[in-house]
């Protein structure tokens, strides 16, 4: 069963990024104030819009570690190459 909040913490991430990059002209600090949120926690989502297809999987199908909480995923300062993505989280995580 997939973790709801680890969910919702990426689509919130895809949400954020389809506001930051649309054509509406948004940036993170007005996308902070139409969500309710700081700005810092906008740019500390961000990331998880560039999840790993594999690392994606994994958490949509719920076989993620339990050790994998959407407060830990977001404070993780995460590669952005997908493979040592996936490589940091095993070990981790």
């Amino acid at each position: 069963v997939p973790d709801a909040s680890l969910v919702d913490l990426i689509a919130r991430a895809y949400v954020y990024l389809d506001r930051l990059t649309g054509s509406n002209g948004m940036n993170a600090g007005t996308i902070a104030s139409a969500f309710g949120v700081d700005r810092a926690d906008v740019g500390r989502l961000l990331p998880l819009a560039f999840l790993s297809p594999a690392t994606l999987d994994t958490i949509l199908a719920g076989r993620q570690s339990a050790s994998l909480t959407a407060r830990r995923l977001a404070r993780e300062d995460l590669p952005n190459l997908w493979a040592a993505q996936d490589a940091a989280l095993r070990q981790r995580l």
